[in-house]
C-alpha cells in the first residue's frame, strides 16, 4: 500500500516540458554491428531525454544528455524525465539520411508518452516501410501496438521485431523504486502477446538485470517463463553498466532503499563500469539454462538482407555467436577479443568468403585482416556447413 502510494505520488509531479526544435541530424551509423545483441547497424530516435525516468537508464549519463547538469540547476525534480527535446524534423531527416546508406537493420520508436501527442516514432517507421529497412523496436509502452499495421508491413516486405524491456517479473515493489513513471510488467508482456499472435518476431530484453535485487532464481526463471508464455521466442541477458551522472542517480536510489547493498556493489564494481565478469557470466548461464528449460532462445536471430553479402554475414553470425559463448563462460579476453575481431572483418569484407575460400582455399582466408591460421579453420568449417545445409534444403 505504502509503495502505491509513492507511485501515485510521482505520478502527480509536474508534467514534463516540452521543448521542439530542429536536429541537424538523426541517424547514428554505428562503426561495427551490434554482433550477437541486437545486430544492428543503425539507430535514429526522436527524443532527447525518457518522460518513464528509469533510475539506471544509461541515457541519464552526461554524454547522452548533455543538458542533465543544466536542467538539474534549474530546480526539475528530475531533468532527464522533466525535460523533453522533441526533434520536430525527424521523418524528413530520417528520409534524407537512409537513402544515403546500404540497407540494414535500425534500432527505431521511442513510445514514451510524447509518442501519443507527436507521433514521430510513427512517422520514422512509415520511412522505414517506403525505402525497405528492417527495424528492431526496443520497447516498455504497450503504446507501440497502435502501430501495429506499419510493423506488420515492414515485417512482410522485410523485417520487423520488437523487443520489450523487461527486467522484473511484476510490477509490485520494483515500479515505484526503479521505473517509477513506467507502463506496468503486466502490461508489457500482454502486448507481448498481440504482438506475437500478429506473427511479428518477440521477445525480452532482460537488462539491465539488477545485482541482488533483480538477480534471484526466482525472478530469472518467471521473466523467461512469462515471455515464452506471452510468446516470446528470445531473452537477452545483461547486467547492470555504470557510468557518470547515471551510476550518480541509481546509487542514490540504492542508498535510500537499499543501504546494505552499497558495500556489496563497491565490491561487485570496483569503480567500473561493469560488474565482475564471474558475476555476469553466471547471471547469463542462468538465464541460457532458463531458456532452454522453456524451448527459447537465449540469443535474438539475426535477420540477413539476401544478396551478395549473405555468407560473410553468416558466418560472421556464427562467429559472435561463439564469441558470446566464450565471454561468459569466462574463457581468456583475449581469445574472446580474437573471434569478435575476426566477427567484425568477416561481417564488413567487401568480397564474398565464399568466393575467396573457393579460389584460395584456407589460405586465402588467412589473408583476411584479423584472420590467422586457427580462425581460418573455423571459418572453412562453418563455410562447408553453411553449404551443405544450403544443398540439404
Amino acid at each position: 500500500m505504502i509503495t502505491e502510494v509513492k507511485r501515485k505520488a510521482v505520478l502527480m509531479e509536474p508534467k514534463p516540458r516540452y521543448v521542439l526544435y530542429k536536429a541537424k541530424r538523426i541517424l547514428n551509423i554505428h562503426k561495427h554491428i551490434d554482433g550477437g545483441w541486437f545486430w544492428s547497424k543503425y539507430s535514429a530516435h526522436p527524443y532527447v531525454g525518457c518522460e518513464h525516468g528509469c533510475e539506471y537508464c544509461y541515457w541519464r549519463d552526461e554524454k547522452y544528455n548533455m543538458l542533465a547538469r543544466e536542467n538539474a540547476a534549474r530546480g526539475l525534480l528530475d531533468p532527464f524525465s522533466q525535460y523533453i527535446k522533441v526533434k520536430e524534423n525527424t521523418p524528413e531527416l530520417l528520409e534524407k539520411e537512409l537513402s544515403r546508406v546500404p540497407k540494414d537493420v535500425i534500432v527505431t520508436g521511442d513510445y514514451q508518452p510524447a509518442e501519443a501527442k507527436f507521433l514521430l516514432s510513427r512517422r520514422m517507421l512509415e520511412v522505414c516501410l517506403q525505402l525497405g529497412f528492417p527495424v528492431l523496436i526496443n520497447e516498455k509502452s504497450p503504446l507501440v501496438l497502435r502501430d501495429l499495421d506499419v510493423i506488420r508491413r515492414i515485417n512482410r516486405k522485410t523485417w520487423a521485431c520488437v523487443l520489450w524491456s523487461i527486467v522484473n517479473h511484476k510490477s509490485q515493489g520494483y515500479l515505484e523504486r526503479f521505473e517509477p513513471r513506467s507502463p506496468t510488467i503486466e502490461s508489457r508482456f500482454a502486448a507481448m502477446k498481440k504482438i506475437s499472435e500478429a506473427g511479428i518476431p518477440t521477445g525480452t530484453a532482460f537488462m539491465p538485470i539488477l545485482p541482488y535485487i533483480c538477480d534471484n532464481d526466482e525472478n530469472l526463471e518467471a521473466v523467461v517463463k512469462k515471455t515464452a508464455q506471452s510468446g516470446g521466442s528470445f531473452v537477452l541477458a545483461g547486467s547492470l553498466t555504470m557510468s557518470g551522472a547515471q551510476a550518480s542517480r541509481y546509487m542514490q536510489v540504492l542508498k535510500k532503499s537499499y543501504p546494505h547493498l552499497t558495500a556489496k556493489y563497491d565490491k561487485l564494481y570496483k569503480g567500473g563500469y561493469s560488474p565482475d565478469p564471474e558475476y555476469s557470466g553466471e547471471i547469463a548461464r542462468k538465464v541460457g539454462r532458463f531458456c532452454e528449460k522453456y524451448k527459447i532462445a537465449d540469443r535474438m536471430p539475426r535477420y540477413i538482407l539476401p544478396g551478395e553479402g549473405e555468407a560473410n554475414k553468416r558466418i560472421s553470425e556464427k562467429l559472435f555467436l561463439d564469441t558470446y559463448r566464450m565471454e561468459v563462460s569466462c574463457e581468456s579476453p583475449r581469445r574472446v577479443w580474437a573471434y569478435r575481431k575476426a566477427a567484425w572483418a568477416i561481417d564488413e569484407l567487401k568480397e564474398n568468403v565464399s568466393a575467396i575460400y573457393r579460389r584460395n582455399g584456407v589460405k586465402g582466408l588467412e589473408k583476411i585482416q584479423n584472420i590467422g591460421k586457427s580462425m581460418s579453420k573455423v571459418i572453412e568449417e562453418y563455410l562447408q556447413e553453411i553449404e551443405n545445409c544450403r544443398f540439404s534444403n
